[in-house]
């Protein structure tokens, strides 16, 4: 797939390296030339341009890209004028960094496909770990407040059926699936630990060494 990374401060260098490492071809753009070389060796290419220029952002094969990706962490001018020229070029599947609430509200005014908000995801994800230490295996956002967290099972929850627990009716959270450790042989006959997706059924109780995937908000988590 091909992607477009414009700004390529910390964030958006962090995303055009990941995008190349797991295979996608990636062209990076950013109005100091600093910034580009720190990455030309590394992508498909890197562009020095300046975004708020609509000639030059129609150069770039905006219809051939799979998401266009406006990182600006800063600027809030040059990021909305770039958004909203990408948009009157009929970009494809803009994402974009939301630098504050006005920012964001402006644009999703706009009509940008997807925003990312990193400064908050990590504020959430350090409430998140704080709150539930080293239970927290992993997160995933869904939507502006809700969540999916892989959760290692309380202690006490162990012997007890999904249907005594009821984390919908008692915590708010819906249960996903369950995750099981179960020791198998490999090829060479060596024992070998794999987790077992487990659909969740109202008889079955959870054992010690579970993980629970549980779709809700951090403040359900936190009773629970």
């Amino acid at each position: 797939m091909k992607y477009i990374v414009i700004g390529l401060g910390n964030l958006g260098r962090a995303i055009a390296r990941d995008l190349t490492r797991i295979g996608h071809e990636v062209i990076g753009i950013d109005k100091a030339m600093r910034q580009v070389d720190l990455v030309k060796q590394e992508l498909a290419g890197a562009l020095e341009m300046d975004s708020t220029d609509k000639i030059a952002l129609a150069s770039l094969p905006l219809a051939e890209a799979d998401g266009i990706f406006v990182t600006f962490g800063k600027d809030f001018g040059i990021s909305v004028q770039t958004t909203a020229l990408l948009k009157s070029l009929e970009a494809p599947h803009l994402i974009v960094r939301a630098i504050s609430p006005i920012h964001e509200t402006v644009i999703r005014a706009i009509g940008v496909d997807e925003i990312i908000t990193p400064e908050m995801d990590f504020a959430h994800l350090y409430t998140a770990q704080a709150t539930l230490g080293d239970r927290l295996r992993q997160w995933y956002k869904v939507t502006e407040s809700e969540y999916l967290y892989k959760l290692q099972a309380p202690d006490l929850l162990a012997g007890q059926t999904l249907a005594d627990i009821n984390f919908e009716e008692n915590f708010n959270l819906r249960l996903v699936a369950i995750e099981r450790p179960e020791t198998k042989k490999n090829l060479l006959g060596l024992p070998q630990t794999i987790q077992q997706v487990i659909h969740p059924t109202p008889g079955l109780p959870i054992q010690t060494g579970d993980t629970l995937l549980l779709f809700g908000r951090i403040e359900s988590i936190d009773r629970l």
